[in-house]
């Protein structure tokens, strides 16, 4: 910019002296090819320096972009699988909640302190909701993420899934490695066996398997929940809603409700008669027509 404004200063200088100096105290003759040079030199780096300019204002655009995301397309249904996932709640349930969690988003942590226990209380535990767990660890924001949920999956190997999930959300500071082997010897895990499976990175392919899953359903952020029911296969669920977000229980219960109502017949195609009307009876014609 700088270069740019000196530029434009001595193009001004060669103008003005053009037009305020006595033509014959100028010899066009000597200067005018010093001159032509100096002004080409200069448009030359204008031109550059406008260059630079436009390149640097698309790498700008470009940031923003990125750093903008947009908004994912409305959701539309889709089938979710949720085969080898830790699932709570009765398997004649006719509804199904999932949700993509990360153990160190404070997001979740808010939807398992305040969302999460009157979900299962009044639905889960009374056999009207199953409960699912997809791991969605966000790893650019959350260093200690995806091993909370190789430790979670690792403690489902000795039927501690449920309280693994409980612990870590209720003490997100205590991800570590330090943290994790203290969660999984008050639990009464066998440590030696948790931290085989921890190490070994036994359910690494799986998690990172459910991020791509969740990225294809739109998934942005944690927690995601997807509402649904399932058909003839119990481990695929037909969801049907998306809630993004830590929304309050009443926005769930109301999800779930109208999920589980009875669907509303049809309206009669003919209008009922008033009190005290008698439809008119058909003529043989019409009976014989069927019409």
């Amino acid at each position: 910019m700088r270069t740019l404004t000196k530029g434009y200063v001595l193009l001004a200088a060669l103008v003005a002296a053009w037009f305020l100096l006595p033509a014959g105290q100028v010899s066009l003759a000597q200067s005018s090819n010093s001159n032509n040079d100096d002004i080409k030199t200069l448009i030359k780096e204008i031109q550059q320096m406008k260059a630079a300019q436009d390149a640097m204002q698309k790498d700008i655009t470009a940031i923003k972009e990125r750093l903008i995301p947009k908004p994912p397309p409305p959701f539309k249904g889709a089938d979710i699988s949720i085969k080898g996932d830790p699932v709570m709640g009765s398997k004649d349930a006719s509804v199904t909640l999932v949700e993509f969690t990360d153990y160190q988003c404070p997001f979740c942590g808010r939807a398992f302190r305040q969302t999460y226990p009157p979900v299962v209380a009044e639905y889960v535990k009374t056999g009207k909701l199953r409960y699912v767990i997809h791991n969605y660890p966000l790893t650019q924001l959350h260093s200690n993420a995806f091993q909370a949920a190789e430790a979670a999956r690792c403690a489902q190997d000795q039927g501690k899934f449920w309280e693994m999930h409980d612990r870590l959300f209720g003490d997100q500071k205590a991800l570590d490695q330090k943290g994790l082997e203290a969660s999984a010897k008050a639990l009464g895990l066998d440590t030696q066996q948790f931290q085989q499976c921890l190490t070994s990175g036994k359910y690494k392919a799986e998690i990172q398997s459910e991020v791509e899953a969740g990225k294809k359903l739109g998934v942005t952020g944690t927690p995601t929940f997807f509402l649904g029911t399932h058909g003839r296969d119990p481990k695929t669920v037909k969801a049907t809603q998306k809630i993004g977000g830590a929304f309050p229980y009443t926005s769930f219960k109301m999800a779930i409700d109208d999920l589980m109502a009875p669907a509303k017949p049809a309206p009669d195609s003919k209008a009922a008669a008033k009190p005290g009307e008698q439809q008119p009876k058909e003529t043989a014609e019409q009976a014989k027509h069927g019409s």
